[in-house]
């Protein structure tokens, strides 16, 4: 299975349903080199000071629902780590192992990124929060579920439109373990402003470190 064109075409696929058309066309281009004389350093070339994505940025504002804009953000990222990794495979002559892919892509977060207030200490931790964490890890699933299924379009689909059941079911561990260890949490998308314990607005970051001995989080910087 072609799946270094299976990625490529899912980059631009996601491009195309997000208005960037212009970015999905040089993508097209990618894959009709890579059909045609074996070439995968195209599409990294691209990204080089003078390729064509080099000033690429996703504005996620253009998305209307912030996490859908969040998630997207986060697939379209994997797919091109995804296709900069496949594409030294294909140019080493290596066979694509799936077993291998499973354990060197994504990685479950050791550090979790919450709000802490600079003046009396309360931690909160929120829904973009929460994604950050336990994005990388399933979206990293999903991706090598779809390239060793072959249905990679329909998995992609199911995380930026976020009805993988994957995405729920993190969120869920993941408030558990936030309960077990007393921080707050909130469903809002977005940065904490003003603690509601204090009403300080001195809001710093406040880093949280998954504990493998218990299900909890250990704050850090205390």
């Amino acid at each position: 299975m072609d799946h270094y064109s299976m990625v490529l075409e899912a980059i631009q696929k996601l491009l195309s349903d997000i208005g960037q058309k212009d970015y999905a066309d040089v993508v097209g281009e990618c894959i009709e080199k890579w059909k045609q004389d074996g070439n995968s350093v195209m599409f990294g070339q691209e990204f080089s000071k003078n390729g064509r994505f080099a000033d690429f940025r996703l504005d996620s504002s253009n998305i209307s629902d912030p996490e859908k804009g969040f998630w997207t953000g986060q697939v379209l990222s994997a797919l091109i780590a995804m296709s900069a990794q496949l594409s030294v495979f294909a140019q080493r002559g290596i066979e694509v192992n799936m077993d291998f892919m499973r354990k060197n892509f994504g990685a479950a977060n050791e550090i979790m990124e919450a709000s802490k207030c600079a003046d009396c200490g309360r931690r909160e931790a929120t829904g973009m929060d929460i994604d950050k964490y336990i994005s990388k890890i399933v979206i990293a699933k999903k991706i090598v579920d779809g390239m060793e299924k072959g249905d990679l379009a329909e998995q992609i689909s199911s995380l930026t439109n976020m009805t993988a059941p994957e995405i729920e079911r993190e969120r869920r561990k993941t408030k558990t373990r936030l309960s077990n260890s007393g921080i707050s949490f909130t469903e809002n998308y977005g940065k904490v402003k003003r603690c509601i314990k204090c009403g300080s607005q001195n809001i710093t970051e406040g880093k949280l470190l998954r504990s493998v001995r218990e299900n909890v989080f250990v704050p850090l910087n205390k």
